[in-house]
């Protein structure tokens, strides 16, 4: 079983914290079907060591039936003894979102709308799942345009050039603070027209930044980030099905946390 990291982000300006999931966890709905779709979600949530939410989901489709069975032994049509409000929950998906590293874990791609959709439904936020790239080349191939970039500035060697810190500590009349956390937007920059080198910029000072992420979107208007701190990983784990050929979600979740600690 491969799980995929990607990056959560909450109404488009900051990372999904503990304070989300714990929200998650006492108003979240333990059965699920989202409006216009056919799959119906039975879902079980966690929190461990204050630092990892878990979700593991049985689901199936909750609209198609049919009103026989076939014996597998004698090959003959019987009737259905489940009825059409009886879903039987045959497929399986997991997730986990480490707050430590703010990254999210799927092990299963096609899900994600719904992981989307749920988490939004349930908190009234708009959450957003976004692929992390592998280099600038493969993000800059994929967006059309830059909407802007956020990047934190350390008060350290480089910080202390510019005037910045200064004029926040004056305004506040504090002590200089140890980091800025800052959000630039653009009016939609192509990339081809002037976004690259602003990318090809960041990319030869990112050293002199911590968590530097460009924001920029595709052709239908739909939002990617490209977070220079970020590194794809594949977990692979080797959970083993039982009888009725499902995982045991216990087993999963340990396997998984252990590799992830």
């Amino acid at each position: 079983m491969k799980f995929c990291n990607f990056l959560l982000r909450v109404d488009g300006t900051r990372e999904a914290s503990m304070d989300d999931f714990q929200q998650v966890l006492k108003v979240g709905l333990r059965t699920y079907k989202p409006d216009r779709q056919k799959y119906l979600y039975s879902i079980e949530m966690d929190i461990i060591e204050d630092r990892f939410f878990w979700m593991a989901c049985d689901y199936d489709d909750a609209v198609r039936f049919r009103d026989y069975v076939i014996n597998k032994e004698t090959g003959e049509k019987e009737p259905n003894p489940r009825s059409k409000e009886q879903i039987e929950p045959r497929q399986q998906f997991f997730v986990c979102y480490d707050c430590n590293t703010h990254f999210l874990y799927l092990n299963d791609l096609t899900r994600r709308s719904f992981l989307q959709q749920y988490l939004s439904d349930t908190l009234q936020k708009e959450f957003q799942i976004n692929n992390i790239y592998t280099s600038v080349d493969e993000f800059c191939s994929k967006i059309k345009t830059i909407r802007g970039f956020q990047y934190t500035q350390v008060d350290n060697l480089f910080g202390r050039s510019s005037d910045l810190f200064a004029q926040v500590g004056n305004i506040w009349g504090q002590d200089l603070p140890s980091k800025i956390q800052l959000k630039v937007a653009y009016g939609d920059i192509p990339v081809h027209g002037g976004g690259r080198q602003i990318i090809d910029v960041f990319s030869r000072h990112k050293g002199e930044f911590e968590n530097v992420v460009i924001i920029g979107s595709d052709d239908a208007g739909v939002e990617h980030t490209f977070d220079f701190s970020s590194v794809l990983k594949h977990l692979v784990i080797s959970p083993v099905k039982d009888e009725n050929e499902h995982f045991d979600p216990t087993e999963v979740r340990d396997l998984l946390l252990r590799e992830l600690r």
